[in-house]
């Protein structure tokens, strides 16, 4: 066991970002402890709400039958899992068919970010100080993950991880399409649906700065990407660039629901109360991603249609193919003025 313990653990450490570590965890759990279920949650630490998250979940059908279950919004979580995350205590509770129900915290920074459950028969005391042992080396490798990944001011996403997010996504994508082609009823429901590219950019950001100083321009920074983190799902990847600038990335849906929702962030802006300012609004420029397509030649195109939004009014949605498509501006590759590389 100790050798088996010991790659076990070397396999942790081989992570290089949180979604990966995620499933590495689990399965090195269920190497360990037989569970029919475990389950990965994080509180998205939403202002003023608690949202959360199902991250990442194993589930055992048989003995050799399990499935994973993709990442979802808990609209009701359960009152064990808000006072495991609330306390940061281990929540345990014995069900009637002899199964029990743990819910053990993840905290960084002495703040509870999440919680891992898990249904077993009862453990022995070597297997709950195993499972303790596992939750603390994730906790700790999660917290250097989370500093890598993550911009030190907002929380978001930071550029260095763009490309291996993007990439991630793509792929199961990819994977996802040639299971759905094999069904011609659901590729017919699916027409139309594509991933989305969105460059946000502040309007007259350098004036927030020069008139009330920087540290108000980090609060606006702050309050917008606490905005963006509620008003998107927590399946859309947002990234601070750096500056004013963010890039969303949004998993398949038709154009007339990105649009009304990119529409909807517009408005939301406008109604929000930044310090000190009456009212900020943002640009927007909207691309295309397709899966065989290089990440830069989709950035490049989000940025031609917010240099567009920029330079015709602001506090606008710019879509790439609707300006090519009416001639406002030419297909050819052309110098951006925001520099994303």
């Amino acid at each position: 066991m100790q050798v088996n313990l010991l790659n076990s653990i070397i396999k942790l450490t081989k992570n290089r970002d949180v979604d990966s570590l995620e499933y590495t965890i689990i399965s090195t759990i269920q190497e360990f402890i037989a569970c029919s279920e475990i389950t990965i949650y994080k509180d998205l630490a939403i202002e003023g709400e608690l949202r959360v998250e199902r991250s990442a979940s194993l589930q055992f059908k048989g003995a050799k039958e399990f499935i994973w279950l993709d990442k979802t919004i808990i609209e009701n979580p359960s009152a064990e899992l808000i006072s495991c995350l609330r306390s940061t205590c281990i929540i345990t509770v014995k069900a009637d068919n002899h199964k029990e129900h743990r819910w053990l915290p993840i905290c960084l920074q002495d703040r509870s970010v999440g919680a891992i459950a898990i249904i077993s028969n009862e453990l022995k005391s070597e297997e709950q100080v195993l499972l303790n042992a596992f939750c603390r080396i994730f906790e700790n490798y999660l917290s250097i993950l989370h500093e890598n990944e993550t911009d030190k001011l907002t929380g978001l996403l930071n550029r260095q991880t763009f490309d291996k997010k993007l990439k991630l996504l793509l792929e199961k994508q990819l994977v996802k399409q040639h299971k759905t082609n094999k069904n011609d009823k659901h590729r017919s429901r699916q027409a139309g649906a594509t991933s989305w590219l969105a460059i946000v950019d502040i309007d007259h950001f350098k004036m927030v700065n020069d008139q009330y100083g920087h540290v108000c321009g980090d609060e606006v920074l702050l309050v917008l990407a606490q905005q963006m983190k509620g008003f998107f799902r927590s399946t859309d990847l947002i990234f601070r660039f750096g500056g004013e600038e963010f890039v969303l990335v949004f998993e398949q849906t038709d154009f007339e629901s990105i649009e009304a929702k990119l529409n909807g962030f517009l408005e939301h802006t406008r109604k929000t109360k930044f310090p000190f300012i009456k009212q900020l609004t943002v640009s927007i420029g909207l691309s295309r991603i397709s899966l065989y397509e290089f990440p830069i030649s989709v950035i490049e195109n989000a940025d031609r249609a917010l240099y567009y939004a920029k330079q015709n009014g602001r506090d606008q949605l710019r879509f790439y193919d609707d300006l090519i498509s009416k001639n406002l501006i030419e297909a050819q590759q052309l110098q951006s003025d925001i520099d994303l590389f």
